[in-house]
């Protein structure tokens, strides 16, 4: 187990995935909301570095790519990059093929978003930082990398864009978010779900949400206790696993498609 899952709830859940063959996200559900809850309780008291609030997003990351992979019976390349059309590299979160050499089939953002007041947050208020808040500055940035990534797989063809819209949904890679989300009241909520439901209908080929909430907003304790909160139909974390496993299944029978050497970036190399 690496160094960024050294966090005892989050390593226990990990091996329990492995050790128990969970299959779905709902199998551990429960288990992920207290994992959740037992990290923020040291956040909120100053027990953990801005680097190891980091391991929050590692560790989700892993835990999807798991259930993809057993899901798919295939490897998805974790933190990867691939040669867009602005930007030299584009950092994805999944990835497949994992070969970094062949154009992404697919392509996924795993992120956490929400915080609870801890003491670097001085200004925020009791409840903590929406995740409202979180998920603008996310999806603004996945925006630029999915249009980046799908302009870089038709670069040199000639198929007219028509719709943009069916032009986004329809051009490789296709793209799929899963978000976990501390919700601090019902108005984030409703932001969040109408964030990603305008995400879902434009840049996405599917959205999977793990939404949960503190038990009591009166108390520092049920601030970071929390409870699973139900995503929308077809945004659940498991909808979106099965969207991604077929995906990846169907791609495993096509040839890959190679990315030109000269669009390569050597991973030594640096500006001059």
């Amino acid at each position: 187990m690496t160094q960024a899952f050294s966090f005892g709830p989050f390593q226990d859940l990990l091996l329990h995935v492995e050790s128990h063959g969970v299959e779905t996200f709902a199998e551990i559900e429960d288990r992920f909301v207290a994992a959740m809850s037992a990290f923020d309780q040291k956040l909120a008291v100053g027990e953990l570095t801005s680097g190891q609030n980091q391991n929050k997003g590692l560790f989700f990351n892993e835990l999807i790519a798991r259930l993809i992979e057993r899901c798919a019976g295939l490897g998805v390349a974790q933190r990867g990059k691939r040669p867009g059309i602005l930007l030299p590299t584009v950092d994805v979160d999944l990835c497949y093929p994992a070969d970094p050499l062949t154009r992404p089939v697919m392509i996924a953002e795993v992120k956490m978003a929400g915080t609870p007041k801890h003491p670097r947050s001085p200004q925020a208020g009791p409840m903590g930082r929406q995740a409202s808040a979180d998920v603008d500055k996310r999806i603004r940035e996945i925006a630029l990398n999915v249009i980046d990534l799908k302009l870089a797989d038709v670069q040199g063809g000639t198929t007219s864009i028509g719709d943009i819209t069916s032009w986004i949904q329809e051009t490789r890679p296709r793209f799929f978010a899963l978000f976990g989300l501390r919700i601090i009241d019902a108005n984030d909520l409703r932001k969040v779900l109408g964030r990603f439901q305008y995400l879902a209908n434009s840049y996405a080929n599917g959205v999977g949400l793990a939404l949960y909430q503190p038990v009591d907003p009166t108390t520092p304790e049920g601030r970071v206790t929390y409870a699973p909160v139900a995503p929308p139909g077809g945004m659940s974390i498991d909808d979106t696993v099965k969207r991604i496993c077929r995906l990846v299944k169907a791609a495993s029978e096509q040839p890959a498609k190679p990315i030109s050497s000269d669009d390569v970036t050597p991973p030594s190399a640096s500006p001059s």
